[in-house]
């Protein structure tokens, strides 16, 4: 099952540490144009989060019967705890004419891309400036212990791995830079399609003439 999008499926991945999350909510702030796909859940809210907001809390038995019932356009296991991605998102993006912006990890992103063709999407992978670097906001972050600290660095030096398989990677060194960086991708690939559309036209202008 797919669901035909009206404008782009924005993907931006990363270890844990390196700033997507911090990065999609300042992109929401300063791109009208774009809406945030909000995923399902199923590991404990914590503190700072909202439902809703910044994820659908479900308990695991629900996710499964979701995910069963073809709900989710991609799911993913992290750390014991599902994560996944609505089809309703699409339509409703596409109802308010926006672009969808999903914040996923490498696994969710890979079967996005096996389900909509290359020119419908933009992805992003944002790296850490060093490993030093993202062990130091983990542990800023408090949120985990010592173990669960090592356990998320080595998960995320593995998913580091598959940078490649994205169009764009960015080194999150300046959080202000960075998005600048990232408008500008997302911008340039808006201003390509409207160009191709209108050189498309033109084309067809002339062939039917």
């Amino acid at each position: 099952m797919t669901i035909e999008v009206k404008n782009k499926l924005i993907i931006i991945s990363s270890p844990s540490g390196a700033g997507k999350t911090t990065l999609c909510k300042l992109l929401l702030k300063k791109m009208n144009n774009i809406t945030l796909s909000i995923s399902y859940t199923s590991r404990k809210k914590r503190s700072n989060e909202k439902e809703g907001k910044d994820y659908f809390f479900v308990s695991s038995e629900k996710f499964k019967n979701l995910k069963n019932d073809n709900f989710f356009i991609e799911t993913a296991k992290n750390f014991n705890n599902y994560y996944g991605s609505p089809y309703l998102n699409i339509k409703n993006a596409n109802h308010h004419n926006k672009s969808l912006l999903f914040d996923i990890d490498w696994k969710g992103a890979r079967k996005i891309r096996k389900k909509y063709k290359k020119y419908q999407i933009i992805d992003i992978f944002i790296l850490p400036p060093s490993k030093r670097e993202l062990k130091k906001r983990l542990l800023k972050r408090g949120s985990e212990n010592t173990s669960e600290i090592n356990l998320r660095l080595s998960y995320a030096l593995s998913e580091m791995k598959h940078y490649g398989e994205y169009k764009y990677t960015l080194i999150n060194d300046n959080i202000n830079e960075t998005i600048v960086n990232i408008i500008n991708i997302i911008n340039y690939n808006l201003l390509l399609e409207k160009n191709n559309k209108v050189i498309s036209k033109k084309l067809k202008n002339i062939i039917n003439f």
